[in-house]
C-alpha cells in the first residue's frame, strides 16, 4: 500500500484540521516532500503538532517518515526516469538540463529575455544556496552590457531604496521565505518605484508567491525521482544558462569578458 492509499484508508477518522492536510498533501505532494514540519503547516495554516499529530495518526513515527514513505510512494507509481546501471551521475546532470528546459516554454523564457534587454536595471539576489544563480546571472548579463547588480544578502533594502517600476527585480528562492520583508516593502511601495518582480524557485507553493508578479518553477532531483541527489541550485544554473542563450541571440553579438578585479593581491 503506497502514502496516499495509506491516508485513504484513514480518512473516515480525520477531523476537520486532519482533513484539510490530508487535502494539501494530495493537491501538493511534491511541496510536503521538500518541506519541514515548519513550512508544511505554514503553507496548510495548522500549527506543526497538528503535522505531527496527522503523521502519527496515519501510522508514521514523524513528519520525517511520512515525507520520506511519501517520496518513495511517488517515485514508484511514477518511475519514468533514466536509469544508470553503473551509476554514473552524468546521465542525471544531463537529464536535468532537459527537465529545466522542459519545465519552462521557450514563450516565458523569451518574455523574459525581453523584460531583462527592457529594464533600466536589473537586480539580482538570492540567499544561501541560492545565491549562486543570482551571482551567476548578473555577471552573465554583465558580459553583454546589459545593466545588472547582484545584491548582496542584506543590503535589499538599501538598493531598493533607488529602484523605479522600469527596474527588473530577479529573486532566486528555493523555498523560503527568507525575502519576506523585502517583498512587504515592496508591496507598500507607489507603483512608480516599485520594479516588476519575479521569482525562481522549486515550488509552486512557495509562502511568498502571491508577493511577486511571476513565479518560474525549476525540478529538483525528487521531482524528477532521480536515484541520486543533486543540489537543487544544479536547476536554476542550467535555467540561467537557458535564458542566457536567448539573451545572446536576441542580442546578437558575442560577450565581452569582464575586466580583472583591481587592486587585489593574489598571495603565492
Amino acid at each position: 500500500m503506497n502514502v496516499i492509499e495509506q491516508l485513504a484508508s484513514y480518512s473516515s477518522s480525520f477531523t476537520p484540521t486532519d482533513r484539510r492536510i490530508y487535502e494539501a498533501v494530495l493537491r501538493e505532494p511534491e511541496y510536503f516532500i521538500q518541506s519541514t514540519t515548519t513550512l508544511a503547516a505554514s503553507y496548510v495554516g495548522v500549527s506543526q503538532s497538528a503535522i505531527s499529530r496527522f503523521c502519527q495518526k496515519v501510522g508514521f513515527e514523524s513528519f520525517g517518515d511520512f515525507r520520506t514513505s511519501l517520496l518513495l510512494s511517488i517515485a514508484q507509481a511514477e518511475n519514468s526516469t533514466p536509469q544508470d546501471p553503473d551509476g554514473d551521475p552524468s546521465i542525471y546532470l544531463c537529464s536535468m538540463i532537459k527537465a529545466t528546459e522542459k519545465a519552462i516554454p521557450k514563450k516565458r523564457i523569451t518574455e523574459l529575455c525581453d523584460r531583462i534587454l527592457g529594464a533600466r536595471m536589473v537586480y539580482t539576489t538570492g540567499g544561501g544556496l541560492s545565491s549562486p544563480p543570482a551571482q551567476m546571472l548578473s555577471l552573465e548579463l554583465l558580459k553583454y552590457n546589459v545593466p545588472c547588480y547582484n545584491i548582496p544578502a542584506g543590503g535589499e533594502m538599501v538598493q531598493m531604496h533607488t529602484a523605479t517600476a522600469e527596474d527588473l527585480l530577479i529573486i532566486f528562492s528555493t523555498k523560503n521565505d527568507t525575502q519576506r520583508l523585502l517583498l512587504n516593502v515592496l508591496q507598500e511601495t507607489p507603483h512608480k518605484k516599485r520594479p516588476r518582480t519575479i521569482m525562481i524557485t522549486h515550488t509552486s507553493a512557495h509562502p511568498l508567491k502571491s508577493l511577486v508578479d511571476e513565479t518560474f518553477v525549476l525540478p529538483t532531483w525528487q521531482t524528477e525521482r532521480y536515484p541520486i541527489y543533486l543540489e537543487p541550485m544544479t536547476s536554476m544554473l542550467f535555467f540561467c544558462s537557458l535564458l542566457m542563450i536567448s539573451v545572446s541571440q536576441r542580442i546578437g553579438k558575442d560577450p565581452v569578458m569582464l575586466p580583472p578585479l583591481v587592486g587585489v593581491k593574489i598571495s603565492k
